[in-house]
């Protein structure tokens, strides 16, 4: 490794010639041998580290191509990341594992609690069931925007050709919402707009989790919106199997632990 410092024309990076350039922050540049053969590290937690990489860089992705998510993330002084993305990527990393996200995944943070009641899919549309809190209620003044993501996961089928389906994909849906004629603890509706055959896709997968955000101007002027537990319309046994091998990998551990615990010793001086 080499290092360039007093650079005339800035930090350099990238590749020139047979040369990678890293730029550093402290205005110097590192330098590298390009080496085409290098081969990627193939051991099963190399693997398991990759998958994991890409699941969580996905969801990231989809959560950011959202404007009024993205923007609302960008506000978040307390969760590590330069930018919106890199702030969604840190706070939901420990909720990701190599073949998909968790429960505990959440498009947006710091906002009212509203749970989902309902999922019901059709071709062309769907309706969303939630129960507004008496806290959203006091703080709405309308309209409001409802961003909603649909995260697939496990395709449930083989499709060959162009049609192949995605191990983990996003359908990410935005409306205005001008009324807002919700009542505390009453159940309230949200139906999206007619797209032909869009929605026909949720039936090839076997995990489905629905995630919704209400985006508004509170009766204060203040930017406001809510967080809601993902719902999962589908995927129980799934999770399931999921929760048993963590459950199982945690008491091998704790077996390991109590074999070389050892002779209890009550004081120790070194």
């Amino acid at each position: 490794m080499g290092r360039v410092t007093n650079q005339l024309t800035g930090t350099a990076r990238g590749r020139v010639g047979n040369l990678i350039y890293r730029a550093k922050k402290v205005g110097e540049s590192t330098v590298y041998p390009h080496n085409p053969n290098r081969k990627k590290p193939d051991t099963p937690l190399a693997i398991a580290h990759n998958n994991r990489f890409s699941t969580i860089a996905k969801f990231s992705s989809a959560v950011n191509d959202s404007v009024f998510l993205k923007q609302i993330w960008n506000t978040f002084r307390n969760v590590k990341g330069k930018n919106p993305h890199n702030k969604i990527h840190s706070y939901n990393y420990p909720y990701s594992h190599e073949d998909f996200m968790d429960k505990h995944a959440k498009i947006l943070i710091n906002g009212l609690d509203v749970e989902i009641d309902n999922f019901i899919p059709e071709e062309d549309f769907f309706t969303i069931e939630f129960i507004p809190t008496k806290e959203f209620i006091e703080n709405l003044k309308p309209p409001c925007v409802a961003v909603v993501m649909i995260y697939l996961n496990s395709p449930a089928s083989n499709r060959k050709g162009r049609q192949v389906l995605k191990h983990n994909a996003y359908l990410t849906f935005e409306t205005d919402l001008v009324n807002c004629k919700f009542k505390a603890g009453k159940k309230a509706r949200i139906k999206s707009k007619k797209y032909k055959g869009a929605f026909k896709i949720i039936d090839d997968y076997r995990r489905v989790r629905i995630y919704l955000s209400l985006i508004f101007n509170s009766i204060n002027g203040k930017r406001m919106w809510t967080n809601s537990t993902s719902y999962l319309y589908k995927g129980a046994d799934l999770d399931f199997q999921h929760d048993e091998l963590v459950q199982k990998k945690m008491q091998l551990r704790l077996k390991k632990a109590e074999k070389s615990k050892g002779v209890y010793t009550e004081l120790r001086l070194r």
